[in-house]
């Protein structure tokens, strides 16, 4: 009985949808004037994707009177994208982003009435991947003079096909890659102190941009992010990082100018080694980690470092201790912990952080996943623009050009 009721609705949306389109067809074709050169030989029809199933649209057809192509002017007023409407395509690349393309074209039959099957599906998502990422790397800055703009990334491995993993080597045993690392970089605002005067996000104010590239070049794509998102007018720009090298270095060349804060819970895990690699395992490491990790937000990095320099020579772990007074010393100017916090400042990356695992792990290291190149970043574009909430101005831009060229 629920079956026959939606299949009814179905074909009444068909047609209702069918009457709009080739009445439009039909009006533009009564009042189009054959143009020189060529000549009119009848109606053909194409089928349009839609929500409702696949609609015959009938449009006149030109030919060239010296041969060639024939063409149909009546499509650019249908308002399509790959011959999808305008619902279709939004639906099929938010599914796209959140589900495996199996899934999002099981999805699609079970609540619709289109007909799109996996690799259909699959292929518009890529287009509508490759689409976005060209809007999104030429849109203009926002018109915004964020109070602090902060900007964060960080790097996860992801699994890939054998032929993109050609040259490469791993971190296991047998020194076989096995992912290829995608970094993800955030850029988002603060206007706000909570009651406790600690900072607070503002709301939706969270874009993402994602890449299989090498430092320098994300480093680009970050930066440019950041100067749409306000960076040239912002109070303070801050750079928030776990201190890796590569994260250093953009933050250098991209952002000489911004004050960058190494993210508090990785320096207290290296703080946390450090007492390890001095006392051992045992309570002895555990109070000294204690008292150091208070020590470091009070600002007192040099009196860690100091410190610790002094147990060396009775270290349980020499090599390892000198490791990671190295790391501390290096990454000092970034620890000023007492003068982040009495600003009003975040500390921490844990946005960036939990990017790693909602943007790309949730979608792309599921169980059995191996992505090319190409595949990944399409899917991971409309990823960070969906999560960004920036999936529909994409789409907004795309239907507003189709109208501007009906218009004309």
């Amino acid at each position: 009985m629920e079956a026959g009721i939606q299949g009814a609705v179905a074909r009444i949306g068909a047609e209702l949808i069918r009457t709009v389109l080739q009445q439009r067809v039909y009006h533009a074709d009564d009042q189009r004037v054959t143009p020189a050169g060529m000549i009119r030989v009848g109606p053909r029809h194409v089928w349009v994707r839609s929500l409702w199933g696949d609609i015959p649209i009938r449009r006149a057809y030109y030919v060239r009177l010296e041969g060639g192509d024939g063409s149909t002017p009546a499509d650019s007023l249908l308002g399509l994208w790959h011959r999808c409407t305008p619902a279709l395509a939004r639906i099929v690349s938010a599914l796209a982003s959140e589900v495996p393309f199996e899934t999002g074209a099981d999805l699609l039959h079970q609540t619709t009435a289109a007909t799109l099957n996996g690799r259909q599906f699959h292929r518009l998502a890529a287009d509508a991947g490759a689409a976005a990422r060209r809007w999104a790397t030429n849109r203009k800055p926002l018109p915004d003079a964020p109070e602090v703009l902060y900007v964060s990334y960080d790097g996860t491995g992801v699994p890939m096909r054998k032929e993109c993993l050609t040259g490469r080597r791993g971190k296991g045993p047998d020194g076989k890659a096995r992912t290829r690392e995608m970094r993800l970089g955030c850029v988002f605002t603060q206007t706000a102190l909570d009651q406790a005067g600690r900072a607070v996000r503002d709301p939706n104010s969270t874009t993402y941009v994602s890449g299989l590239l090498n430092s320098e070049q994300f480093g680009r794509i970050i930066k440019a992010e950041a100067v749409r998102r306000g960076a040239r007018k912002a109070r303070r720009v801050v750079v928030l990082s776990d201190g890796a090298n590569w994260c250093g270095k953009a933050a250098a060349m991209n952002f000489p100018r911004a004050l960058h804060i190494l993210d508090f819970y990785h320096a207290a895990e290296h703080v946390r080694d450090l007492s390890r690699a001095l006392f051992g395992e045992g309570r002895k490491a555990t109070v000294q980690f204690r008292v150091w990790r208070r020590a470091l937000l009070r600002g007192k990095a040099d009196a860690v470092i100091g410190t610790a320099r002094g147990l060396l020579h009775q270290a349980a772990d020499p090599d390892g201790a000198r490791r990671q007074v190295a790391y501390l010393q290096h990454n000092r100017p970034h620890m000023q912990y007492d003068l982040y916090r009495n600003d009003g400042l975040f500390i921490g990356s844990g946005v960036i952080e939990a990017g790693c695992k909602t943007v790309v792990a949730q979608r792309a290291k599921l169980s059995g996943m191996l992505w090319g190149k190409n595949g990944l970043q399409h899917i991971l574009t409309l990823r960070c623009l969906k999560l960004g909430h920036e999936l529909g101005l994409f789409w907004d831009y795309i239907f507003g050009a189709t109208n501007a060229r009906k218009a004309a």
